[in-house]
């Protein structure tokens, strides 16, 4: 784990979020497996996100802002500042609107693994595979890149303050 944690360091310096993204993307693979996974930045008043990253941008593509939802995903994640995890199909389909496309891909499990920065959050990065796939096992495996995270979702961040 130390190697990883010092060659994300040295990417984080030298790298555009694209690349490091990619490399994110291919770690949480590697460790957890996923189908789809994608990164949303949140702005500072936690009202809009926007997709910064998505590793299926046919049905997944890098958008605009959206609108948070106010729903039990938002209260675990924004208010109380957890972690979000669905295990299976009939969880997904209370809380997400798009879950017909979710299930198309073949998912039905979901981690969104929250980034906090000074115990704000700034981001999520939403992970999807097969029905009963995640565990919160699976959560401690990853749960260390979100701080490799912050720097490139705070710039994103300002960049959100500007379009407002």
């Amino acid at each position: 784990m130390i190697n990883l944690n010092q060659k994300l360091i040295k990417d984080i310096k030298k790298e555009n979020e694209k690349t490091f993204y990619k490399k994110i993307d291919k770690i949480v693979h590697s460790l957890i497996g996923h189908k789809l996974i994608t990164f949303t930045v949140i702005d500072e008043k936690l009202k809009f996100c926007e997709r910064v990253y998505s590793n299926n941008n046919k049905i997944y593509p890098i958008l605009g802002q959206k609108k948070m939802p106010k729903n039990i995903w938002s209260t675990k994640v924004l208010k109380n500042k957890q972690h979000f995890i669905c295990k299976s199909k009939q969880e997904i389909k209370k809380i997400f609107f798009d879950y017909e496309i979710i299930f198309s891909l073949g998912c039905g499990s979901i981690i969104n693994l929250l980034i906090l920065f000074q115990g704000r959050p700034i981001g999520t990065v939403n992970i999807l595979n097969k029905e009963n796939h995640y565990s919160d096992k699976d959560l401690k495996k990853i749960d260390f890149l979100t701080v490799f995270l912050i720097p490139f979702f705070i710039k994103h961040q300002l960049k959100m303050e500007k379009k407002i």
